[in-house]
């Protein structure tokens, strides 16, 4: 999968013509893999690609409120690799990026050779989100690219959403997260920290900057280590995820699966 930058997007037309999705696909969760799937059965007539962000907006323009990321940089790129996607332009989102309007930004999309674009009912985009999906199709049809709006992923009668999941997390609703995520919440890991003097004599496991975790308590979990899976129960707690020892086997990714307990003890 081809990587570029918004600039090295838009300045070159090398794989024109594209099928694209544009959003912050926190998770990827069920709607996003179905927008994925309406970008990838463009092929083969149209290279596939998504546009996206570095960084969530929401933790730019309203820091104080940000609750976290339920996925790394990496982990959204895996997962897009292993659809099938040809290429993801990455946005730094800033305030001159902020200040393009919708129409705007979908004439540079229109420049940069994308033929066929895909967005949720609640896409917004463009300076104070002025530009919806409805306002999007017509403009873009006008620049000739074919436009759709994707029906949503429901769950309980309500569409599934990264907003949805993210609080499913933080109070503890594992099951529930991972029903709208089509798999359990896994985190990244940044760093295995030295071995903890405490009775556990475990190993902490510290997240990636900002990744989401779920309340203080024991959880059921599933490590990747250098040489497989192992499930495990891992107390979660400031910040930090405790296992039993890892040591020499280092460990990339935990899938937190469902709460033993929240009542904080020795495990």
């Amino acid at each position: 999968m081809t990587i570029l930058s918004w600039a090295e997007f838009i300045a070159t037309r090398e794989l024109a013509p594209l099928s694209v999705t544009i959003g912050v696909f926190d998770g990827v969760h069920l709607g996003h893999r179905r927008l994925l799937e309406t970008v990838l059965a463009k092929s083969p007539s149209m290279k596939s690609a998504v546009i996206t962000f570095r960084d969530n907006p929401k933790k730019v323009l309203h820091p104080q409120s940000f609750k976290g990321s339920i996925f790394s940089m990496e982990q959204k790129l895996d997962v897009f690799r292993t659809a099938g996607i040809d290429a993801c332009v990455l946005i730094d989102f800033s305030q001159n990026f902020g200040t393009l309007s919708g129409a705007e930004f979908l004439s540079l999309l229109a420049n940069a050779g994308v033929k066929f674009l895909c967005v949720g009912p609640d896409f917004r985009c463009g300076h104070r989100m002025d530009t919806n999906a409805q306002a999007l199709a017509e403009i873009s049809r006008r620049l000739g690219m074919e436009a759709e709006i994707v029906e949503p992923v429901l769950y309980g009668n309500h569409p599934v959403s990264s907003s949805r999941i993210r609080n499913a997390i933080v109070e503890g609703r594992l099951s529930e997260a991972a029903d709208m995520l089509g798999r359990p919440h896994k985190v990244e890991l940044e760093a295995v920290t030295d071995r903890q003097a405490d009775a556990s004599g475990g190993m902490a496991l510290r997240p990636a900057v900002d990744a989401l975790l779920p309340p203080e308590g024991n959880y059921r979990v599933v490590v990747e280590t250098g040489t497989g899976k192992e499930s495990l129960v891992a107390r979660i707690g400031e910040g930090l995820i405790r296992v039993e020892s890892l040591e020499g086997r280092g460990a990339g990714r935990v899938a937190i699966m469902n709460v033993v307990s929240q009542e904080w003890k020795e495990i």
